[in-house]
């Protein structure tokens, strides 16, 4: 039979399981987010040369300028949105590496499997967002 204090070290790696899933899934919504950012951008971008291609006079080349500007702001968000996602990235990886090598840590079948879709959709939105990146 179980201790209390075993039995609140198995609650509380319980919680920490259940809240690594949680920003795991959070991290993918971000991840996508800033997929959908960098296409958006580049079609925005595109839109801008298209619309810009035939500048003959200097009010035109402002207008380009300007649009320009507009997308370099734009890709500046999706900049510092890809730099928390580097920072936070490798810092929820070892948590979550800490909390499956620990001891006492045994999540049911549920968590495991709940754990493994959560890791499998941030590789799978990684590969996506790296994709997007080098087209």
């Amino acid at each position: 039979m179980a201790t209390s204090k075993e039995l609140k070290l198995e609650q509380r790696i319980a919680a920490e399981q259940s809240e690594i899933i949680l920003e795991l899934q959070a991290l993918v919504k971000d991840i996508e987010r800033c997929e959908a950012t960098i296409s958006a951008l580049k079609v925005e971008l595109e839109g801008v040369n298209a619309r810009h291609a035939g500048r003959s006079s200097t009010q035109e080349d402002i207008d380009y300028l300007e649009d320009l500007l507009k997308c370099a702001k734009k890709k500046l968000v999706w900049e510092k949105q890809m730099a928390s996602l580097q920072k936070r990235t490798p810092l929820l990886m070892q948590q979550v590496e800490s909390l499956v090598n620990h001891p006492q840590s045994d999540p049911n079948e549920k968590t495991q499997a709940e754990l493994m879709r959560s890791l499998q959709a941030v590789q799978g939105a990684m590969q996506r967002l790296q994709q997007t990146k080098f087209q």
